[in-house]
């Protein structure tokens, strides 16, 4: 019975000498208590939903503690406790930020924990309207981006919470993520009550910031489990109002005003990064926030990197395939023409000169040709020309497609497939005989000419946007900007 009770009272002074190293954040008390009894941490946490020494160092905000408990034992991050919270959801709780980033470093997928509710620390973020949480928001997207998949017991996703709490700042951080990752299918995706965004965003007092945002990306007609649609949802909310016209139709074309102003800046920008060998307007100031940069309009850097994207691996591997194997055909048949090429030189008076047919026994009239020049000539010459240039041309542009998102480290197969192109067009002026030269010619020039526009407008516009990330990196205060723009997706 004594033997009993020195045991509980010797594990309750070691539970409270415990409390106390984390109180005062004291890493090295903490191993000092571990080495007095190597089993401290599993008796404090032998529960099945025990509040673990990482729970209460998450919650008190003792990041080092916190990190020492999570090294030793990385369980513990992943445990809920009885209310239904791991510690990260704590530590968002009692905004312990630093310690939420410590453990988002030391774990990103710690991000998609579910606690009550089936709430992740992105859903819990979503909710908030603080710069602080903004910033967490934006930090949890890109450090874990399948986070964004997550669905709550109700089947909401964070752009679901976010819409339905009103929170527009919230909203416009996950919307400029979606479209930067090509993600915005998720804005389709229903709730438990089937409805999208659109629905919960036209429901109550319509949300026209939202509204607007939306239309471009989501369909107004599906239905949710009730058989109301978005557009029959706002309907209704003009009869009650008394608003003549279709809000709809009004918003639209507001967005169409939008839409067309910012593709003449897009232009206009690209014209002086042309003049100005790629320096015009910088990205953002110095102390951007990585909250404020999502929430930005695509840059015209961003606009033309992701309008090339082909994001799947397999899908790229047989654009390229294809597109090699085209470019290889057509490349072949501009080095071997229909009829060939003459074997030697004609003099230059046709009237002295003759060839037979292999068919036939009629007699025709020479013109002159050099050794190395094409059988064929005139329009039937040219009709080849324009055809197999178009396929070449449009084989090389997929390579291309396929190689400009991974610039500057696909630049030597970029430059490589560029010579190609120039060779071949060389090549066919080269073949023509004199009297094709002047329009064959034309004709290969003008092909040459685009050639060499794409090429440079690539270059110049992928390089700069390239710079430009440097750049947000230097200069955004989030720690993980640029990770979301890979191509391979991250866990």
């Amino acid at each position: 019975m004594a033997r009993g009770l020195l045991e509980k009272e010797e594990k309750e002074v070691g539970e409270s000498q415990l409390h106390q190293a984390i109180a005062n954040d004291d890493v090295d008390e903490l191993h000092h208590l571990i080495v007095e009894e190597q089993k401290l941490l599993d008796r404090v946490s032998e529960d099945p939903f025990p509040n673990t020494p990482l729970h209460l160092d998450a919650a008190a905000g003792k990041t080092q503690v916190a990190m020492e408990v999570a090294t030793l034992r990385p369980e513990f991050a992943w445990k809920l406790n009885p209310e239904g919270y791991s510690p990260m959801h704590l530590a968002l709780q009692h905004e312990q930020y630093q310690t939420v980033r410590a453990l988002m470093n030391f774990e990103p997928e710690l991000i998609k924990v579910c606690g009550r509710g089936r709430i992740t620390p992105l859903h819990y973020v979503a909710e908030k309207e603080g710069g602080d949480e903004m910033e967490l928001l934006a930090e949890f997207l890109c450090a874990c981006k399948s986070s964004i998949e997550d669905l709550t017991s109700q089947c909401e996703t964070a752009v679901h919470i976010a819409v339905k709490n009103h929170n527009l700042i919230a909203f416009m951080v996950l919307f400029g993520w979606l479209k930067r990752v090509y993600l915005t299918e998720i804005l389709n995706w229903k709730d438990q009550d089937g409805n999208t965004v659109m629905h919960i965003a036209v429901s109550g007092e319509p949300q026209k910031e939202i509204i607007m945002a939306l239309l471009a990306y989501v369909d107004l007609d599906v239905e949710n489990f009730q058989g109301k649609t978005a557009r029959k949802i706002l309907q209704d909310y003009e009869k009650r109002s008394g608003i003549e016209g279709s809000v709809i139709r009004k918003w639209r074309v507001e967005t169409i005003k939008i839409n067309v102003k910012t593709a003449m800046k897009i232009f206009r920008n690209i014209v002086k990064l042309l003049c100005c060998g790629g320096h015009v307007g910088g990205p953002p100031t110095p102390g951007l926030s990585l909250s404020k940069l999502l929430s930005k309009e695509l840059t015209i850097f961003e606009s033309f990197t992701l309008l090339f994207v082909v994001r799947d691996e397999s899908a790229r591997n047989i654009v390229f395939g294809v597109a090699t194997l085209i470019a290889t055909a057509t490349y072949q048949a501009a080095l071997s023409p229909p009829g060939e090429y003459w074997g030697d030189n004609s003099p230059n008076h046709p009237a002295k000169s003759t060839v037979v047919t292999a068919n036939s026994s009629a007699i025709a009239v020479e013109k002159p040709h050099e050794a190395g020049n094409t059988v064929l000539t005139g329009p039937k010459l040219y009709w080849f020309m324009v055809l197999n240039s178009t396929v070449f041309m449009a084989s090389l542009i997929a390579i291309w497609i396929t190689a400009i998102p991974l610039l500057p480290r696909t630049l030597s197969a970029y430059i490589l497939t560029a010579l190609v192109g120039i060779a071949y067009f060389a090549t066919l002026m080269i073949e023509f005989q004199k009297h094709d030269k002047v329009v064959g010619g034309s004709i290969g020039a003008i092909y040459l000419s685009f050639l060499l526009l794409v090429l440079v407008v690539t270059l110049v516009l992928s390089l700069t946007y390239h710079r430009y990330q440097i750049r947000l990196q230097k200069f955004a205060v989030g720690r993980r900007v640029g990770n979301f723009l890979k191509l391979k997706d991250r866990k």
